[in-house]
This record gives C-alpha cells, structure tokens and sequence, in this order.
C-alpha cells in the first residue's frame, strides 16, 4: 500500500544526503586549514630569509629589499630626443687696429740709496689639524656588520679609523653607540671595539680565529 512517501523523501535518501553535506564541509575545512599553515611557513621562511641578511650585513636593518623593475619598463625603448633648435650667430665683426706708437727712451735715472729696513717679525701659524677621512676612505667597513653608513657616523663622533676604535673604553664605547640611532645594540652585539684591537694590532690571525675570515 503507498503511504504517500517519494523515493527523495525517504529517510535513507536523506541521510545519505546529509553525509554528503557533512564531507564536503569537512574537506573544506581541512583545504583551509593547510592554507593558512602553509601561509604562515612562507611568512616564517620569508623573516627567516630578511634576518639572515642584516646579520650578514647585505641588508641594514629597517632597509626594504630593492623591487623588480617591471618587464614593461626595461624593454620599453629609449625615447629619441627631439633636437634642439640652432640659432643664428651674427658674424663678428672686424676688430679695429690701433697703430703703434713707439715711445721715445726716457733719460736714464740715478738709482736712489736703499733704505736700510728692519727685518719683520714673521708670524708662526699653526696649520690646521687634518680633516677626518670621509666614510668612502676609512678602515672601519673592514669589521664584521659595520658598513659605509655607520662608519659615517663614527666618522662624526670623532673615531675615524680603526686605531682610534680600538682605544675606546667601555663608557666612550657605551656614549658612541648611543650616538648611533637604530645602530647602537650593533656596537655591543658585533663586539667592533673587540674586533678593532685585534686589527689595530696587526693579529688577522687571532681575529680570523674568533670572527671569521676577513
């Protein structure tokens, strides 16, 4: 006898559609979850990759990694320039020529007596002290982690060279690094003072043995 029941209407029809609904959330939760973890190890490598860098000293810190240059803009061909117009010079016009005249020898003259002068007291100058080399011409980018920008610095706070680095004490070397902004836990974590005597002292070996090789 029909109780009036279609076939998609049946309980077994509809549990089955049931777990089918049940999967597919469930497969599409799992595809989310592996996106995000997958999002997060890229994000993870990529900070790996800029710290690796600075601590290389390729990449000063708070500096962004050069972009791309656009394919578009490097096969993009030079404009021509347009020439500039060529004005019309006037020609010169002829220089005029004074004749010469010949003076006439004057009368010879008697040499007058020299005056007797007393010599001048010649005052001694002392010369100027010699300006700190630029940034492009110190020794101080020889150090591990140190390079054009904060020699520069250094430069201004009266260290110009690795010689004078390697004199400073532990309160001019903590005064000098708080000088150097964003660079100052670098003058205590790259040991440049400890570096600096062992250049100063012409010991490459001791220093390739405890920094690396120059």
């Amino acid at each position: 006898m029909d109780s009036g029941t279609t076939p998609l209407q049946s309980p077994g029809f509809l549990g089955a559609l049931t777990t089918v609904h049940f999967v597919i959330i469930a497969v599409l939760a799992v595809l989310t979850i592996i996106g995000i973890a997958y999002g997060m190890k890229l994000a993870r490598a990529r900070r790996q990759g800029v710290r690796e860098l600075e601590e290389a000293g390729h990449l000063e810190r708070g500096d962004a990694p050069a972009r791309e240059v656009p394919a578009a803009v490097e096969s993009a061909p030079p404009a021509t320039p347009t020439p500039a117009p060529i004005e019309r010079v006037a020609a010169p016009s002829p220089a005029r020529v004074e004749p010469v005249v010949t003076p006439a020898p004057a009368a010879p003259v008697e040499p007058a007596a020299e005056p007797i002068v007393a010599p001048v007291p010649v005052a001694v100058t002392t010369p100027p002290a010699p300006a700190a080399p630029a940034a492009g011409t110190t020794d101080l980018t020889r150090l591990k982690g140190l390079g054009p920008k904060v020699a520069a610095m250094l430069i201004e706070q009266g260290v110009p060279d690795i010689a004078t680095l390697a004199t400073l004490d532990a309160a001019r070397a903590d005064a000098v690094a708080a000088q150097l902004g964003m660079f100052a836990p670098r003058m205590t974590k790259d040991r440049w003072v400890e570096q600096a005597r062992f250049l100063a002292a012409g010991d490459v070996a001791g220093f390739e043995a405890t920094f690396g090789k120059l």
